[in-house]
This record gives C-alpha cells, structure tokens and sequence, in this order.
C-alpha cells in the first residue's frame, strides 16, 4: 500500500479505527510512517504524563494557552451588512479569547481519543523503534527479509502476538508483545526456556542468547549454533505460565504456537569472504582464519583452533574445550570497532555470541556480530591474548586456628592470594543449614580465575573440595575479595593443619603478537550506500 499524507494519517488515527492487518504490517516496516507514528506516541506520553497523575499541574491551563499564544486564530468569515462587520471587529478579543479556550478543550478531548486507542499502542511495539533495534536489524529490514508469521494465541485474557521475525543465517530476532486482560503490556513475565528453533529434521539450531526490548514489547534473539543449510526452520513455542516469583499473580493456561520461518531470500544474500591468515602462539596455540560471512542482519567470523603436542598435555581433555581467545577489530585511526572477551572497551556489545565444537583435531568456532563493517571501510583484526586451563600444582601450608593473626600467601604463576581467616560455619549458598569451612581472603590475579579447581587436604590425606565466592574485578590484573572467599565443602571441624593445593589454573597468555587487515568485502545488494549511523540519527549504532 501507499504511505499516507500526515493528514490522512491524523484523520485516520481521529477516527477511532482500529487498523486491518495490511495497514498494521505496512505501518511496522515502513520508517516514514513509523515516525509518524512515534510522534503520535511522543504526544501521547505527554498528554498521559498530564492527564493521569492525581491532580493536573497548576499551570496545565497556562501551558496550553502559551502553546497557543502563538496562533492566530481568526473567526469564519461569512458576507456580513456594514453594522454586523462593526459588531465582529469589537468583539474580536473576547472571541479570540473563546477560541484559545474552545481549542483548549479540543486537544485535551483529542489526547483522550489518542491515549484511548490500543491500536497507536500496538504500532509503536516493535523491534524497530530506536530503543529496541541495531544497525544489523535495520539491514535486514531495508532487504525485505522481515516477516510476519500472524501469531495470535489468547487464553485466560492473555494474549501473545508475534508480528515481526527477522531470520538470516547469523541470528533469528522476533518481537513479542504480551497483553492482559485489560489490554496493558506484559513483559519479562514469561519463560521461554521452551521456544525452540528447529531444521526440519527436528533438530535444535539455535539458542537463546538474548531478551531486551521496551516496556511493550520484549525482543528475543536466538544465535545459530550450526550452519544453516535448509531453506526453511520451524519455531515452536509451549508457554505454560505467565508471571514468576516477583509478580503480583501467577496465571496458568496454555499459549502454544508455532509458525515456519522462510530462510531463502536471507540464504540468497550472504556474501562469504575468505581469509587465509594463521598464526602460532609462542605456547603452541594455532589459530586458522577461515572466512567472514555477511548477512542481512549482522557478520559471522569463522576460525578454528588447536594445540601443538605439548601444549596439548598442559591442557587435556575437557581443559582444551574451555579455551578463551581475546581480540578486537580498530578502524583506520586506530580506534576500536568491537572487542571480544578482554576490558579494552570498544564496542564489546557488537558481539551476540561465540560458540565452538571439535571437528577432526580442530575446535572450529563462530563469532556472530550484529556489526562488524569491513565491507564499508577498512578494518583490522588485532589479537590480545587467549587463556586456557592448565594443569598446576600451587600450594601453600597453614594452620587455620593462627591464620587470623598472622596471615598466609598463595604464590603462584604469578596470582598471589592472601588468606586472612579461616573458620568453621554455614554455607552463605544454602538456605538449609549446611556446615562447610570458610576462608577469608584477598588476591591479585594475574591469570583468569573463572576457571580454576581448588581443593583443601587435611593432615589425614582427606581432600575437600573448594570453591570460591565473591568478587573479581576486571583489568590486566584482576583484584578479588571474598564474599566469604573460599568455601571448603564437607568441612565440619577446624583441622590442625592443613594445605591449600590449585589442581588447574585458568591461563592467561598475553605474549601474543599478532594482526592483520581484513581483505574488504563486498556489500550486499541493495546496502551499497546505506550508512548505518543515519538509521540513528547521529548516534552510532
């Protein structure tokens, strides 16, 4: 359909009705007419902040008046005899006077009409407006790969809507809109631990790895976990419960959906770039560029990893699958686009996931991005490090009764811990009563930590496993602080001695030195002269 005129627009919205399906779906993927839109809505947040508070402002009547001190409203003008113009120029103050108050009362009647409307209420949920999108989601939109699967399930007054999906092989992103009985927005009461994309041999594909949105409307955006090669997915939805622990009511009932999601036009347009670039760290660690894929709604960084024999031994079995790679890409004046799992800053939330698997000897990983725009300038990519759990032995002696007054240090690979108290109690994790040693404690890490495994052995030969809790900072070297620190599980009494052993340290490595410019790719048809900052103004995306 075509887009209408502000005024047609206006009328529209006047007259009450509530908008067909065709207009609705033009309405969400049309920018111009989403901003009329929005306006409308800017206005009606206005008004509503106005009009429904316990009493109107003392100075509502002067604010409209002010707002239309500035008009010159003049009264109709029909063929009068001589005496009746006369009668007309002197009264013009008072009708002027009149008209400033008749029009009063027509904007607040018409901010009633406007607030009223659950239609202007359903327009401006979207996963378009400038809260809730990227620049990646935007492309795909300017594509036509946005699609509407007219999911409507309503059961005890509820209501689930899905009106927009945007699907390419880097990520699947829906809108939900949730509604009670009384037709107000429902978000962040739902679980969707049950929504699943399938291929159509039944297999999950992907997962969920984030749910933002508005106060209307909650996006959820499901990363790939595998190659998508079928040119159609089926997503299947089973909501049991509306409301969890937190909220007012808890209402049971059923809102199942599910709905096909077309992937052929979205498959035809990625554009895949080959890279051909390897290195090997100093400590054995080989990483293969493999190929950068561009979709419609954001770019995928494909790349593998291994390690050489003896790094191999430093760190088998499940240690190897833990491995953790940092980088970032910079601009041609050095400033960084995206950073991937290190403090640099940057743009880190360009990043919506990174997954990996074993295949022949090799971990090949997927980095998805909703921005990465090496088809638009020139980017390099700059590696920072990459840690990986080894085997350690670190250890240190102490008497627990004498810790408090005179404390103990944990030396290690360049982490040193300083154990301050150590004392029998209840474990801070549990509700239940639960008896376990605690171990106050403060440390600088070099090393990551999230990954490391500590036991305590007693003089018996007894060996309690140890975890901690608390807080770690971030940076190049890492403080933490016990909240209690260390909780030494099964313990019940205060051994005489005993000797704190890390079993595997989560390795940092930053004797890297590695980078490389990206080769440029080409843009998708059709994005050959979009600028991603116009889609926000003079925002960055």
């Amino acid at each position: 359909m075509r887009c209408w005129k502000l005024a047609q627009t206006k009328e529209y919205l006047h007259s009450g009705n509530k908008p067909d399906e065709e207009l609705t779906f033009h309405i969400e993927i049309c920018s111009e007419c989403q901003s009329l839109v929005h306006a409308a809505a800017e206005e009606e947040q206005i008004w509503a902040e106005l009009l429904f508070t316990e009493s109107l402002p003392n100075d509502f009547t002067q604010q409209v008046m002010a707002s239309l001190e500035q008009v010159d409203i003049e009264p109709a003008r029909p063929q009068h005899p001589v005496s009746a113009v006369k009668h007309l120029r002197r009264s013009k103050p008072f009708m002027k006077k009149s008209a400033l108050w008749i029009a009063s009362l027509l904007i607040v009647t018409a901010a009633f009409t406007l607030y009223a409307q659950p239609s202007i209420a359903d327009w401006v949920r979207s996963i378009f407006t400038k809260e809730t999108t990227d620049s990646g989601i935007m492309d795909a939109r300017q594509l036509g790969i946005l699609q509407n699967p007219h999911v409507k399930v309503r059961d005890k007054g509820y209501t689930i809507e899905i009106n927009e999906v945007v699907a390419d092989t880097t990520r699947l992103v829906m809108g939900v809109k949730i509604t009670d009985p009384q037709g107000e927005p429902v978000v962040n009461q739902v679980s969707w631990t049950d929504l699943r994309i399938l291929d159509l041999d039944g297999n999950e594909v992907a997962q969920l790895r984030e749910i933002s949105g508005s106060k209307s409307l909650e996006k959820l955006t499901f990363a790939f976990t595998r190659e998508i090669l079928t040119d159609e997915l089926n997503v299947v939805g089973h909501v049991e419960e509306i409301g969890n622990q937190f909220s007012k009511q808890i209402v049971k009932g059923k809102w199942d959906f599910k709905f096909k999601v077309d992937m052929k036009k979205a498959n035809a347009l990625n554009i895949i770039t080959s890279l051909n670039e390897k290195y090997v760290t100093p400590d054995g660690l080989q990483i293969e560029m493999e190929k950068l894929v561009r979709t419609p709604s954001g770019v995928q960084l494909q790349l593998s990893t291994s390690l050489s024999g003896e790094a191999a031994k430093r760190s088998p079995e499940d240690m190897e699958s833990q491995q953790k790679l940092m980088f970032h890409f910079e601009n041609e004046q050095g400033e960084d686009i995206s950073s991937v799992n290190n403090s640099r800053g940057g743009h880190p939330e360009t990043i919506i996931s990174q997954q990996s698997e074993l295949q022949s000897g090799k971990r090949h990983w997927t980095y998805t991005f909703r921005y990465l725009p090496y088809d638009r300038q020139k980017l390099r990519f700059v590696l920072d490090g990459y840690s990986i759990p080894v085997k350690s032995a670190g250890s240190v002696e102490f008497v627990p009764s004498k810790l408090k007054g005179h404390p103990v240090i944990f030396k290690d690979q360049g982490d040193e811990i300083t154990l301050s108290s150590f004392i029998i109690g209840q474990d801070p994790n549990l509700q239940e009563q639960k008896t376990v040693g605690l171990i106050q404690m403060k440390a600088k890490f070099k090393n990551e930590f999230d990954k490391d495994a500590w036991f305590v052995r007693d003089p018996d030969g007894r060996e309690y496993f140890t975890s901690f809790r608390g807080s770690v900072s971030m940076g190049e070297i890492k403080e933490a602080s016990g909240d209690p620190g260390f909780i030494v599980y099964e313990m019940t009494e205060l051994p005489e001695k005993v000797t704190l052993i890390r079993t595997v340290t989560d390795k940092w490595y930053s004797n890297v030195n590695w980078s490389f410019e990206l080769p440029k790719g080409k843009p998708i048809p059709g994005l050959e002269n979009v600028d991603p900052e116009s889609y926000f103004g003079t925002e960055a995306p």
